[in-house]
């Protein structure tokens, strides 16, 4: 047949021809898995897990309860405090777990339990603040606080009531007549306090003569304090105290033994340009009782005013009709 013949089928392309899997290539993987899940061995561990797993709760209920075992058992006896001072009472562990509604079989496995007993510690009015608590096996807890101190006596119509510096109220249950004596006694308080203990009076009178207090509290090289020293009676403050007026603007007095009574001024806080400092203060109380010999004598009592930049004032103090006036 001649080359072009119109009879000759044309020849089809290699690249329009196509190439189908079997599709049993693609099942075998599944294949292979289902074996593997069935063999007895697989099925032993996932039958096992299923068990486990209804189980558990009926297993729960009849294990030991670790939280009601005594070695993880909290209580006021479980707890130990950094060394308090002399005048905290020795029950305080049992007052913060009365106060705070604790119980004496707190858990030691409670993640809570840390948090609660530092707030418990916090609100109780001998503490100032808790720097840490912490856990230990058999159940204890170490808990450090910051305790607070009484630094005077509020003279109120009822009895006595102390304060910190910060005329923070403490209880007064936790002192004694003789513990009454030891304090200065801030006098001529006609308010009562306003909050609850472990909340400030709520006077500036009361506040400025709890931080002069504190200042008189002070002793050095462990000898007598101020407040000994100069054989002081009483802090007396302002008598009269306008509703608008400032705690820097109050001025305050102290009392002695034998009735003179020392001009101090204002309190120790303040930021008055004209107001010496206490240091000069203090100094100027340690001359005259150099060169007096006492703030009281037959000749007396006496006013000292120690507030003139100039020097110290003296003039014989006459009482009447419980004023007071002086004869210079």
């Amino acid at each position: 047949m001649a080359k072009g013949s119109p009879n000759r089928k044309p020849r089809q392309s290699r690249k329009s021809e196509s190439i189908i899997a079997p599709p049993v290539a693609a099942a075998a993987p599944k294949r292979r898995s289902v074996n593997w899940f069935f063999r007895p061995r697989q099925l032993t561990v996932t039958a096992s897990l299923a068990l486990l797993w209804v189980l558990m709760p009926v297993i729960s209920r009849h294990l030991p309860q670790l939280k009601e075992r005594p070695e993880y058992q909290v209580g006021p006896e479980q707890i130990t405090l950094n060394t308090p001072p002399e005048w905290i009472p020795d029950d305080l562990v049992a007052q913060v777990f009365e106060r705070a509604g604790l119980h004496s079989d707190e858990s030691l496995l409670d993640e809570t339990l840390s948090e609660r007993v530092a707030a418990a510690f916090y609100t109780h009015p001998w503490v100032e603040n808790v720097r840490s608590v912490r856990k230990s096996f058999p159940a204890h807890l170490y808990v450090d606080v910051i305790y607070r101190e009484p630094v005077a006596m509020v003279k109120g119509v009822d009895g006595f009531y102390p304060v910190d510096r910060n005329s923070i109220l403490l209880p007064p249950r936790d002192f004694t007549e003789a513990d009454i004596q030891r304090y200065p006694v801030i006098e001529r308080v006609s308010s009562v306090p306003a909050g609850r203990l472990g909340q400030p009076w709520g006077d500036p009178t009361v506040s400025g003569a709890a931080q002069l207090a504190a200042v008189l509290n002070r002793s050095e090289n462990d000898k007598k304090s101020w407040w000994e020293k100069l054989e002081l009676e009483a802090i007396l403050v302002p008598r009269r105290v306008a509703f608008t007026e400032e705690q820097d603007q109050l001025e305050y007095q102290l009392l002695t033994k034998g009735g003179s009574e020392i001009q101090w001024g204002r309190s120790p806080v303040t930021q008055h340009p004209g107001e010496l400092t206490v240091a000069q203060k203090l100094q100027r109380l340690d001359e005259y009782r150099r060169d007096y010999g006492s703030f009281d004598d037959s000749h007396g009592p006496w006013n000292i005013d120690i507030r003139p930049w100039h020097g110290i004032g003296r003039g014989l103090l006459v009482k009447e009709n419980s004023e007071s006036t002086i004869l210079r």
